[in-house]
């Protein structure tokens, strides 16, 4: 186990994410529906964007402590170390399917045309994950 590992497994460990995602992700999928691309999978293996778009396991950056998710190339992924709990899980979950649905040349306009907190593409994923109690296993 990696530092980072450790760190989310006191909070949750690997076992319960993984139940998590295997209970609540069908559930996601059947309730926003399918976008034109294949559903996305989900990588939990990176602890955060750098790590991920750098391929080098201990990148750190900026948002290193801060990055929590993101939909990318037909994968959702998943920074573990800065998820504490259910909700943070399914609400990341959400947020990034809710972006896979969306039609990927509008996402892209609309990133050059507003800022993050005005794009509608953020304002819908950010309203989609209020539904996150729908799919706990709670």
């Amino acid at each position: 186990f990696r530092f980072s590992t450790i760190i989310i497994c006191i909070i949750m460990t690997i076992d319960q994410i993984q139940s998590i995602i295997s209970y609540s992700y069908p559930l996601i999928q059947k309730y926003y529906g399918k976008g034109k691309l294949p559903i996305p999978k989900i990588d939990t293996s990176h602890k955060n964007t750098y790590a991920m778009h750098s391929g080098e396991p201990e990148a750190t950056g900026e948002h290193a402590a801060s990055s929590i998710a993101e939909y990318y190339k037909g994968t959702i992924y998943l920074y573990l170390p800065n998820i504490k709990n259910e909700e943070g899980l399914l609400r990341s979950i959400i947020h990034e399917y809710t972006h896979y649905t969306q039609d990927s040349e509008l996402f892209a306009k609309y990133r050059k045309m507003y800022s993050y907190d005005e794009d509608p593409t953020e304002i819908e994923a950010k309203k989609n994950e209020e539904n996150w109690e729908m799919f706990s296993q709670k």
